[in-house]
């Protein structure tokens, strides 16, 4: 009786095992619905247990929705450049439904066993598949590539009716390692993750202006324009040499040199011929206008108070300044460069317009000045003389070359801040005389024996 009892007890146990087992064997196919998502199934950490096809392709087209407002943003330093999902088009495509719903129904019935208790025991969270456009990709990469590919320069102000000054961002060069920066670009799309991708680079050069120096640089301190017939030769020298020198940062302490800042005037560089004073004369010369700008500047960093370290005159005053206030400049001889002795960075902006240049030197609240006198302190003219000569070559009897008068002329620079700081110096300007020559083909007897009794008197 004990034994048929023991018997019985057993085969009811091992009847419980093989339930158990038929049962663990057959609940991953009785918990997965037939057309539905298995439980466990998740996508992006959202659950998706037992959606429909219908039910998943709604919930891809909401993800899609929520794509076209997604971007990436490229970064190096200070730099961003911000690439939208809209204009990639970037998109879930349908084909995610079906896979998500094939997830643990492929494969033999061993495998589809393992992989269905795999997913309700760990779950199963899937991975997005995205398209998007890969010729409007590489268009926009081609474009950056392009844009950093030049020389850095320094951001550009923004003025304002409060007389405050602010600056976007400046531009950075940079060496792109183009085939990388696709690469991760790729490989992010393809899963719809938007975010911050730093730009594999193999060289770069910062703008001499930082972000933290450019929120420094917050007012004007002087400005300064001259005018001019807009002749195209010369007038193009102006711009282009104006642009040179627009966008300089100065720091405290450092020297600014005309002729470095704008390079070479030659034809390479894109200057043309024009009028250029020589000895008193106008003559042909590339670069001719050149001056203007530097002249234009030398006043502009009078009025702002900066320290003038090298300045020259032209050989005759020019029409465009007052007597004095002029700086010539002549490439490997003649310079015109000063000194940022204020407490912070100076910028130096340069505008142009067909007929007129206007040159901005902007800086620190704290260093506009409060108070600027330019004053002629010296205006003395020096006579011209009158020399006679022949040249039997010439076709006319009598030609004559008028003269004009020379000037010594000194001004006077006098500047204040409101928190006691003085500065004051002197320009001196020597303009030569030019001499009124009288040409005769023959000399007439008379005047001859005038020139005898002159150069006798002069001995």
């Amino acid at each position: 009786m004990r034994h048929t009892l023991k018997l019985a007890k057993k085969g009811k146990v091992a009847f419980a095992v093989l339930a158990l087992a038929v049962l663990a064997g057959a609940a991953p196919f009785v918990w997965g619905r037939p057309e539905r998502i298995l439980p466990g199934v998740s996508a992006g950490g959202e659950s998706l247990s037992g959606k429909s096809r219908e039910e998943t392709e709604e919930w891809i087209a909401g993800k899609n929705e929520v794509l076209r407002q997604e971007q990436l943003v490229l970064v190096r330093g200070d730099l961003e450049e911000k690439i939208s999902f809209s204009d990639l088009k970037v998109h879930y495509t349908e084909d995610n439904a079906d896979r998500l719903l094939f997830l643990g129904r492929e494969g033999g019935l061993l495998r589809e066993w393992a992989d269905r208790w795999m997913i309700l025991i760990r779950g199963k969270d899937s991975a997005l598949h995205a398209e998007y456009e890969e010729d409007v990709l590489q268009k926009k990469i081609d474009g950056l590539e392009k844009k950093y590919g030049q020389p850095p320069h320094n951001a550009l102000p923004a003025f304002h009716q409060d007389g405050s000054v602010t600056f976007s961002a400046g531009r950075p060069y940079l060496k792109m390692e183009k085939e990388k920066l696709l690469s991760l670009l790729r490989e992010r799309l393809s899963e719809g993750k938007s975010g911050t991708v730093e730009i594999p680079v193999t060289e770069e050069k910062f703008p001499d202006m930082t972000a933290d120096e450019a929120k420094q640089v917050n007012r004007i301190l002087a400005q300064y324009t001259t005018e001019f017939y807009p002749e195209e030769n010369r007038s193009h020298n102006i711009r282009i040499s104006a642009e040179a020198i627009s966008g300089c940062y100065i720091k405290p302490g450092d020297m600014f040199s005309y002729n470095q800042a704008t390079g070479s005037r030659s034809k390479e560089k894109g200057y043309k011929e024009a009028p250029v004073i020589v000895n008193g004369k106008l003559e042909p010369g590339t670069g001719g206008g050149v001056c203007q700008v530097s002249t234009t500047l030398f006043n502009a960093v009078m009025l702002a108070g900066l320290e003038v370290t090298s300045r020259s005159s032209h050989f005759s005053p020019v029409s465009y300044v007052p007597a004095g206030r002029d700086a010539t400049v002549a490439e490997g001889i003649i310079d015109f460069c000063f000194r940022n002795d204020l407490k912070h960075g100076v910028y130096i902006y340069a505008v142009y317009v067909p007929g007129a240049v206007t040159i901005y030197i902007l800086g620190n609240e704290e260093d506009v000045p409060s108070f600027v006198s330019l004053r002629e302190e010296k205006n003395e003219t020096v006579p011209f003389r009158e020399v006679v000569k022949t040249d039997p070559s010439q076709k006319e009897e009598k030609k004559i070359e008028e003269g004009a008068e020379g000037r010594i002329v000194r001004i006077s620079q006098n500047i204040q801040w409101k928190d006691g700081r003085t500065w004051h110096d002197t320009f001196d300007s020597d303009y030569e005389p030019i001499d009124r020559v009288i040409t005769y083909r023959k000399m007439p007897e008379t005047t001859a024996n005038e020139k005898k009794a002159s150069d006798k008197k002069d001995a």
